[in-house]
């Protein structure tokens, strides 16, 4: 239940233009909202003082990209490629999960992100099995408490061949039964959205019939746009989805690695929102990482996501970190092959920050209620122990964050005025038990088979563009 705290003493990066940087400053959090921003607050009757003396305060950050139900699979994808992700996880493991594993998985992966300080996160859930599956899957997000977007996702999944749900329109049904049975008001703390299946996986009309429940219920949307592995054709089409019109101000694109300038104009033009994964595009062997510099040069902002623990870690700092250095390379480059001298940095780290912040909150819609600490806005509130090893002494407290911390440096985490994170441990939660739990999920989808089993197959006839791709991949004909 959220009261009111008063944090005290705090450098305080506000992300707000207007209110500038506070060192030695104090925010009052009433109920779930942020009352006040200055050097000096007094106490109000009854409130909770938390002591900021040696922390870096900023908004919760907010990731734009994120598969929750994966966690049980942490790392199984380490040393593979995108072909082997879509084919062992998407495919031979996703048809393994059970209710409850989907359950846990999203559950751990949610507070994990707590955890590291991240309060939004828009989960593009693609492991909507059944209709018990997308219950528990919801519930999972709701029990959490994290602030965002649980995207029911759309993509098909088979199980011994056969589809759990009778029909894509049966699918489509549901979603709307999960709207109606968790989300009526969809303007609470956790608000749900669609993820399209990627497009050549299913044919258009299908993909219409997708984006069209999508804005009949006026839900963010999210996809993943061109970002092919290798010659197969999923995940291309943008360009179809502009000339049909429903591109616009809801959708999320995430990885966008074939776009050129021209393309990121068009994303301009609707309004449109680009959520990057630079580690995780450059784990899995994607050709063309994330195109900052076509995006900027086109005025196109990005956000950031973390994408799946599979292969990447849910560290939002490391993200901005490789986010930083991608977009400096791809800027520094041209010059530095005709032997110029760089004497600027076309890319600050405070404009990391605010991809990982104000511009997450935008992508998603929620820009008046979260990604910075202005009065008004929603009490999600970061500190940061700057006292530790890795961040003292601090200079410039958002270049230290960019470019020194890490999750581990996260000490208090406040969503919507209720403090999650206290001192370095999660609040409510007996993590013993909810680990264990996790286990014995690994430990079911695992089974007795190798964990090599699941991505053992012909990658030339998975890669190739063939008829019958995508009848591999989502068992659909």
């Amino acid at each position: 239940m959220s009261s009111n705290i008063l944090i005290r003493n705090g450098w305080v990066v506000t992300m707000d233009d207007t209110i500038g940087e506070l060192r030695g400053g104090s925010i009052l959090i009433e109920g779930s909202r942020i009352a006040a921003v200055a050097r000096e607050i007094d106490v109000p009757d009854g409130c909770e003082v938390i002591d900021a003396e040696g922390m870096i305060v900023i908004p919760g950050l907010v990731d734009t990209h994120k598969h929750l139900w994966q966690t049980a699979l942490r790392s199984v994808v380490g040393d593979l490629t995108l072909v082997d992700y879509f084919h062992g996880v998407r495919r031979n493991y996703l048809s393994r999960y059970r209710p409850q594993d989907v359950h846990i998985g999203t559950y751990v992966g949610a507070l994990e992100q707590i955890h590291s300080g991240t309060t939004t996160v828009l989960d593009h859930s693609h492991g909507v099995v059944s209709p018990e599956h997308s219950d528990a899957l919801a519930e999972a997000m709701l029990t959490a408490g994290i602030r965002g977007i649980w995207a029911y996702g759309y993509c098909p999944v088979a199980i011994d061949g056969d589809q759990p749900f009778a029909s894509h329109a049966d699918r489509v049904a549901d979603a709307y039964r999960v709207r109606e049975t968790y989300f009526s008001g969809n303007g609470g703390t956790l608000r749900m959205g669609i993820a399209m299946t990627e497009q050549g996986l299913l044919p258009f009309d299908l993909t219409e019939a997708e984006l069209d429940s999508a804005r009949d219920m006026e839900m963010v949307w999210t996809t993943h746009c061109h970002c092919p592995p290798g010659n197969a054709p999923i995940t291309r089409g943008f360009h179809k989805l502009y000339a049909r019109g429903y591109i616009d101000e809801r959708a999320v694109l995430s990885h966008c690695n074939e776009f050129s300038v021209h393309d990121f104009e068009l994303v301009a033009e609707t309004g449109a929102h680009f959520a990057s994964s630079p580690d995780s595009e450059i784990q899995l062997g994607i050709a063309q990482p994330t195109p900052f510099l076509h995006a900027l040069l086109a005025g196109v902002q990005p956000s950031l996501g973390t994408d799946c623990v599979t292969c990447m870690s849910t560290d939002m700092f490391s993200c901005m970190r490789i986010a930083l250095l991608l977009a400096r390379h791809q800027f520094n480059s041209g010059p530095g092959q005709t032997f110029e001298t760089v004497t600027e940095q076309r890319v600050s780290t405070r404009d990391v920050l605010r991809w990982a912040t104000l511009e997450g909150a935008r992508a998603l819609g929620l820009e008046h209620e979260i990604g910075s600490l202005t009065p008004g806005k929603r009490g999600d509130v970061v500190l940061i122990d700057a006292t530790a090893i890795n961040l003292a002494p601090v200079l410039d407290p958002v270049a230290d964050l960019v470019l020194h911390a890490h999750a581990g440096n996260v000490d208090t985490v406040i969503v919507d005025g209720t403090v999650r994170k206290r001192h370095g441990t999660l609040t409510g939660v007996e993590m013993p038990t909810v680990l264990a739990e996790l286990g014995r999920s690994r430990d079911f989808l695992v089974g007795d088979a190798s964990v090599d089993d699941a991505f053992a197959e012909d990658k030339d006839e998975l890669a190739g563009e063939t008829a019958d791709w995508s009848k591999r991949i989502s068992g659909v004909s």
